[in-house]
């Protein structure tokens, strides 16, 4: 998903420089739909690592 949003940026960033910002909309939903997936499994792990026990690395 990471290479995904790396060559999403690409074709943003290259069809901004040839002026046809029309064209980039569509990538850039694409972007935001991975970007928000992203953020809500961070989101989900902070919040299960929450509700583990504390471990102590005494040991």
């Amino acid at each position: 998903l990471l290479d995904e949003n790396n060559q999403l940026i690409q074709c943003i960033m290259d069809f901004q420089s040839k002026g046809k910002t029309a064209e980039c909309s569509q990538y850039q939903q694409m972007l935001h739909r991975n970007l928000v997936y992203l953020a809500t499994i961070a989101d989900s792990n902070q919040n299960m690592q929450s509700l583990l026990p504390a471990v102590s690395m005494d040991g």
